[in-house]
């Protein structure tokens, strides 16, 4: 047991089962910082009344207190760390990562903006040489000025374009994630498409994802979800049959409302309320929220099952602009009223 913390005795053996698993991972990955926040944190929940430690899986705990974390901070960004690796190391599924994260962050009232937890890296030499671009994320996030924002990032991925070098953004293309750079790179492409799109700059946003898909074959940051909406907005729709086509066998809220907006886009309404009809039945909540009968999710979403408000809600966020003139809104009232 870490001497260093004071718990029940009854959960002496429990918690030893979680603190090797997150000592483990911090040692190979992070720092002295990270452990000093992970081992605090996992006090405090073993000291809390409703004895939350001793029910469920060890391993899952160890997940769930390292990405809590890990959320306060924007670890996986600033790192170049993978949700994938992190359930890899821990023999979880990614899914189980999020809701344990929530539930403690949730039970805690821990969000963002806790200083509780926040990991002073000043003195950390993990990451000195990006701490340039990483400053520059950081403020990007944190300014409320979208536009602003929007200028930070542009800042950022130039500098981390220019530190990769063109030789490795050809060497590796299609797979530049392999290094942590290349990794936050993609990162902050991303999040700079959203902030794009946010802005009414449309075909940024779309030129940008089509970038990314160029970059990274494997869409480890699942760009494809909304480059479809992307493609639509921009009436490119060739590029929009080939997304369609490409992931035609994912059984995606995506690209079945993709779907929806493709054929209703190109005057072929028949296809679209055949294809509304698909879409209703892989997740109702999508219109429930289009039409304002149930507020979408408000907050983080990191994780969502099919057929939830979240899927739902993420869903909207992407493709909000194509739904709102008033021509689409009655087609939505008359197919929904044929479907029925």
């Amino acid at each position: 047991m870490d001497k260093s913390i004071n718990i029940p005795t009854e959960l002496n053996s429990r918690v030893d089962e979680i603190l090797v698993k997150v000592n483990d991972f911090s040692n190979k990955v992070l720092n002295d910082k990270y452990t000093e926040k992970f081992l605090k944190l996992t006090e405090v929940l073993a000291n809390a009344e409703e004895n939350k430690l001793a029910r469920g899986k060890s391993n899952t705990w160890a997940a769930g207190i390292v990405h809590t974390i890990f959320f306060v901070n924007d670890t996986l960004n600033k790192k170049g760390i993978r949700m994938d690796e992190l359930a890899d190391f821990f023999e979880v599924s990614e899914g189980t990562i999020g809701t344990k994260s929530r539930e403690i962050r949730k039970f805690l009232n821990i969000d963002k903006t806790s200083k509780t937890w926040k990991v002073n890296e000043e003195s950390s030499s993990c990451c000195d040489s990006g701490d340039n671009f990483v400053a520059l994320f950081d403020k990007a996030l944190e300014l409320d000025d979208v536009e602003k924002g929007a200028v930070e990032l542009r800042k950022c991925a130039d500098i981390i374009k220019n530190d990769l070098g063109e030789e490795y953004l050809e060497k590796y293309k299609g797979q530049i994630g392999v290094s942590a750079e290349g990794d936050f790179y993609l990162t902050v492409l991303s999040t700079l498409s959203n902030y794009e799109f946010a802005l009414g700059n449309y075909e940024t946003s779309f030129n940008i994802e089509k970038n990314l898909l160029e970059l990274d074959e494997y869409d480890s940051r699942n760009v494809r979800h909304s480059i479809i909406f992307r493609a639509i907005i921009n009436k490119d729709y060739e590029y929009a049959a080939y997304i369609l086509d490409k992931y035609k066998d994912e059984d995606s809220i995506f690209f079945k409302y993709g779907n929806v907006l493709y054929n209703y886009y190109r005057n072929d309404r028949k296809s679209a309320r055949k294809a509304l009809k698909k879409a209703l039945k892989h997740n109702r909540y999508f219109i429930d929220c289009l039409v304002g009968n149930v507020a979408t999710y408000q907050g983080e979403i990191s994780s969502y099952k099919k057929g939830s408000l979240e899927e739902a809600s993420l869903c909207i966020e992407y493709s909000l602009p194509l739904w709102t003139n008033e021509k689409i809104g009655n087609w939505v009232i008359k197919a929904l009223n044929k479907i029925k």
